[in-house]
């Protein structure tokens, strides 16, 4: 075959469809039975964004349509964020990744499931031998690799594409309950603090059909079963939200990379993609829209590369060059954010969300347009002074912990 890509979430059958657009043949190996299961993300993502990268979704994939958010301090501050037209959705990931997948197979993409990526080497001839274990072991020989396997992404690992030091990794739960108290479906809500989320926050993201995902992340050192169990048992606001809830699935756990893109995406005949290669927003957690869009990149890329009968580091370097003109600096700002708060104590985020009240902050975050891009938001937006106070406080506020991490 042309391609290889090992995984077929968002941004592996994103590239998959973009291949088989290209008249390329190429295969897509996922290790689990069906795409999409098991779903360990909320789905939640900026309308604006999503709709320029993804392409159109049946309705019933959307879940819900989101005004705002409401973000508590550890104290229990909360500050109030309101559109007057919805600015996310929540999808159903299990559905949408379904759906991408299905579209990259009436294109003439290859679907193998129960596949599992062993291992990779490259041959005389210059290209690429994958091992894949389904019912027994075989070798797949193409010319160009994608790794859009997630955050364990070991083929990328083969292919010396690690990041230089450490990055920052935190470990979600989540799972999703019904009859919820005192929530009002058209917010998210954010939940900070040491205590119950250490290193991210914990999250209630409202369904229309009364149902909402219930989560948290934390950070790689903190054992997340605890801290979700501590979350959603002692918080005291959300302990009492599901006083009456009846859990309607298992929790899952996952790990999200948090810490920025990767130094390196790309190698001879081989490309990270998606949480293998780190294009994860550093803020959130969120990977949709990146996925979406690195994936096409990807995509697009190696079929010029194929085209071109070059398929070195030196041609494939395209590739991380294009996502990095596109998404780059929002990683690097929400990267620098990530690092603020990671190891804040509580005390400096409740000064944090008081001064960003007494500031009217919220008032000038009600203005942004696009959550995904958020450096480029928050750019437009620090024309205003209280917003560069509010982060400028918060840098003051973090500075020991930063040096510390």
């Amino acid at each position: 075959m042309d391609v290889a890509i090992v995984g077929c979430g968002v941004s592996g059958a994103t590239a998959g469809l973009a291949l088989a657009q290209e008249g390329l043949s190429v295969s897509i190996f996922e290790e689990h039975p069906q795409v999409g299961i098991p779903s360990h993300c909320s789905g939640h993502v900026g309308i604006l964004a999503f709709k320029q990268f993804s392409p159109k979704i049946p309705n019933r994939i959307i879940e819900n349509e989101i005004l705002g958010a409401v973000l508590q301090a550890p104290d229990g501050k909360s500050l109030l964020l309101r559109r007057p037209k919805p600015v996310t959705w929540v999808l159903n990931r299990c559905e949408f990744d379904q759906h991408l997948a299905s579209l990259a197979q009436k294109r003439g993409a290859l679907l193998h499931l129960n596949s599992r990526a062993l291992a990779y080497s490259r041959s005389e001839d210059e290209r690429v031998k994958l091992r894949i274990h389904d019912d027994r072991e075989t070798q797949v020989n193409c010319k160009i690799l994608i790794d859009a396997s997630g955050s364990g992404a070991s083929v990328s690992r083969y292919a010396g594409l690690t990041r230089f030091g450490r990055g920052i990794l935190v470990n979600s739960a989540q799972f999703s309950v019904d009859k919820l108290d005192d929530v009002d479906s058209d917010f998210v809500e954010l939940y900070f603090g040491q205590k119950f989320a250490p290193g991210f926050f914990g999250w209630i993201i409202p369904r229309k059909d009364g149902t909402a995902k219930v989560g948290i992340a934390a950070g790689a050192r903190a054992n997340v079963r605890q801290c979700f169990e501590r979350f959603i048992r002692k918080h005291p606001t959300v302990s009492s939200k599901l006083r009456h809830a009846k859990p309607v699935s298992q929790p899952t756990f996952h790990p999200i990379p948090v810490g920025g893109a990767l130094n390196r995406t790309y190698a001879d005949n081989v490309m990270a993609v998606g949480d293998a290669a780190s294009q994860v927003k550093p803020t959130t957690g969120g990977g949709i829209v990146f996925g979406l869009a690195c994936g096409r990149i990807a995509g697009e890329t190696a079929a010029a590369a194929i085209r071109s009968g070059d398929l070195s580091a030196e041609r494939l370097v395209e590739y991380e060059r294009s996502w990095r003109r596109l998404i780059g600096f929002d990683l690097r700002a929400m990267s620098y954010l990530r690092r603020l708060l990671y190891r804040l104590p509580d005390r400096n985020l409740d000064r944090i969300f008081n001064i960003a009240s007494d500031l009217g902050a919220d008032e000038i975050l009600n203005k942004a347009s696009d959550i995904d891009f958020q450096g480029r938001t928050l750019l437009g937006l620090a024309r205003d002074p209280r917003l560069f106070i509010t982060l400028l406080s918060a840098s003051i506020l973090s500075v020991p912990s930063l040096v510390r991490h």
